[in-house]
């Protein structure tokens, strides 16, 4: 009975965002107590603590491009643009250079990266977000990096899997219209 409405669910989020959800849906079949728990997950990591869209899911977009999962960064940029924040800034923050993305988009990034990594400036990164979002801000830092990874390597822990390269090819060539509309400006092809 959990197990199909868990189903049911699924079924809608993958037609939703086409979002291949059959790892999640196994778990339902394995112990659907469990995957009760799992959607538990996203309703923390998915709060923001009043920090703005757009740095929110520039962490979570980080993260998960640190996990390097093709299908769920699409699914984390998917949902960014549904929250409205901009694509071409989504394809600066990932494709571009940082002087191409807001000033908060890099800020984030560069906190989820310094987390991630275990990074020395971390310290300096959190008081930089600290003096811009506050104490909550920081927060929904923390839920945003943590959501771009939880998915990605459970996913990856079950056998599933696929890597993001023909992600950034997207990306890159959104950048490159993006570059020819804004008088032809070239764009920096690193994955900064």
């Amino acid at each position: 009975m959990i197990a199909a409405l868990i189903k049911r669910q699924l079924a809608k989020f993958q037609k939703r965002y086409s979002y291949d959800t059959t790892y999640i849906g196994e778990v339902a079949d394995l112990d659907p107590h469990g995957a009760v728990k799992l959607a538990l997950v996203t309703g923390f990591t998915g709060h923001r603590f009043d920090l703005p869209t757009d740095a929110y899911f520039a962490a979570k977009i980080t993260a998960v491009q640190w996990a390097d999962c093709g299908s769920c960064l699409r699914l984390a940029i998917a949902m960014a643009i549904e929250a409205d924040v901009r694509r071409e800034e989504i394809a600066a923050l990932l494709v571009g250079s940082a002087a191409d993305a807001p000033e908060a988009m890099v800020l984030a990034r560069r906190y989820a990266r310094a987390v991630i990594e275990n990074d020395p400036c971390l310290l300096e990164v959190l008081e930089a977000c600290e003096r811009r979002w506050g104490r909550r801000g920081v927060a929904g830092l923390a839920a945003a990096t943590v959501s771009g990874l939880f998915y990605p390597l459970f996913k990856r822990g079950l056998g599933y899997g696929n890597a993001c390269e023909p992600v950034y090819g997207e990306l890159r060539a959104l950048m490159g219209d993006a570059a020819q509309r804004d008088a032809g400006s070239e764009w920096n092809e690193r994955t900064a």
